[in-house]
């Protein structure tokens, strides 16, 4: 088994870095692909992902299993995607009309959505017209944690340390450190109020 897994990761490396440079996000050694991402960008859009980013993609390397692969979409021309450093994500979609920016060491959950804009206007004679439809920035600080399934809408800072309970959908900014859930996302708890953790019991 432990032979196995040496070889997998020996032949994972040549096939990440050629399809990160066809993909034209650059390459870098230490990033790990568990199952090829979705990744694109319009010409004059731009996806930048710092060291040590690992994207999960296939079910067999997720506890909850994912639902689709990871997707990093900037699909507007001078849209960006700036991903951190230290960053992990699982069967999540980020997509940008404008910006969307991930800090150090945050943690995306699978089937999480983060979206800068709507996608399509709000006005019914235009709703087929996306080139009509308006973004604002999100900014995920460094050390966040965006639980499974939930939804970060246009315009939301979710502040440093702070968590995105599953399921949660979030309208509004979050305050570093705060335990949000729910529809519409509320404070639901801080996470410095919690213990440091034990190691679990074998």
């Amino acid at each position: 088994m432990n032979l196995k897994w040496h070889i997998k990761e020996k032949l994972r490396l040549p096939r990440d870095l050629l399809f990160s440079t066809l993909k034209g996000i650059g390459r870098c050694s230490s990033w790990r692909f568990l199952g090829l991402p979705h990744i694109y960008q319009v010409d004059k859009g731009s996806i930048t992902i710092g060291t040590n980013f690992t994207a999960c993609s296939k079910v067999s390397q997720n506890d909850l299993g994912v639902a689709q692969p990871v997707v990093l979409r900037a699909i507007r021309p001078g849209a960006k995607i700036t991903i951190g450093n230290d960053v992990g994500m699982s069967g999540c979609s980020l997509c940008a009309m404008g910006e969307i920016r991930v800090g150090d060491r945050c943690l995306i959950g699978s089937g999480a959505i983060i979206c800068d804009s709507d996608l399509h206007p709000m006005q019914p004679g235009y709703r087929r017209r996306p080139e009509f439809a308006t973004w604002k920035p999100v900014i995920l600080e460094e050390d966040t944690f965006i639980g499974a399934r939930s939804i970060v809408l246009k315009g939301v800072r979710v502040g440093k340390g702070a968590v995105v309970g599953a399921g949660a959908l979030v309208t509004k900014d979050v305050p570093e450190y705060a335990i949000v859930g729910g529809n519409p996302a509320k404070v639901i708890g801080d996470v410095r109020n919690y213990p440091e953790p034990e190691l679990a019991q074998k």
